[in-house]
């Protein structure tokens, strides 16, 4: 499943912000990947969301794959405030 959304959130995703991201989609079965431009990364990785730099207003795209796929992808994008 994928999904292209806009990050609405008024604050950058730090390093706490991406660590409650991390651990909400460790919760899924799913493989659940953020892509921003040429970079994708594991959502399930704190290291991987930092290095994202994400900011309000940037385009992402969620990729997801397993049995709870489209669920995570409508969490993830509930975080990302899209």
């Amino acid at each position: 499943m994928e999904l292209t959304v806009k990050m609405t959130v008024s604050k950058p995703i730090l390093s706490r912000e991406a660590a409650m991201i991390a651990q909400q989609m460790g919760e899924f079965e799913s493989s659940v990947l953020i892509r921003k431009g040429d970079m994708t990364v594991n959502a399930k990785s704190l290291i991987g969301l930092i290095s994202l730099e994400l900011t309000k207003g940037q385009a992402l795209t969620i990729l997801a794959s397993g049995p709870d796929e489209q669920e995570a992808v409508c969490r993830l994008s509930q975080l990302l405030g899209a």
